[in-house]
């Protein structure tokens, strides 16, 4: 069954596709037919694939989970390269104490944090939807 978001016009969303990851099709099919960015798009997936996945399937959930935080993790990168380029300016105990701040462990924590605050607001996005529709 596609569901409900086949219903909605949005084919390339159903839970069969979401289970491959996030495509470009998903983006355009989404900017097409709600006029919203690919940022809003991917963020439509998470909620969706959250919603399609079996949280007892150890396997389904960790493929989930890795998904998301491979997104937060480029934009840890992202950050990381602007500061790359900022270095050069800073005096070497702002260096010092910049260095201290983003060891591997930090930034593994950083991303179980933010994918665990990202799970409990697209459960309460899903609560909310389905009390006005049903899933």
């Amino acid at each position: 069954s596609s569901g409900i978001n086949a219903e909605y016009g949005l084919t390339s969303f159903s839970p069969d596709k979401l289970k491959l990851g996030f495509t470009q099709v998903m983006a355009e099919e989404a900017r097409t037919k709600y006029k919203i960015t690919a940022i809003q798009s991917r963020k439509m997936y998470e909620i969706l694939r959250l919603r399609a996945t079996d949280p007892a399937n150890q396997e389904e959930y960790k493929a989930y989970r890795l998904d998301v935080k491979k997104r937060l993790n480029g934009a840890f990168q992202k950050e990381k390269k602007a500061m790359a380029r900022q270095r050069e300016r800073l005096t070497e105990e702002e260096l010092k104490a910049l260095d201290a701040t983003k060891t591997p462990e930090q930034q593994h924590e950083f991303l179980d944090r933010s994918f665990l605050e990202l799970e409990t607001e697209y459960r309460k996005v899903i609560e909310r939807v389905a009390a006005f529709i049903e899933f």
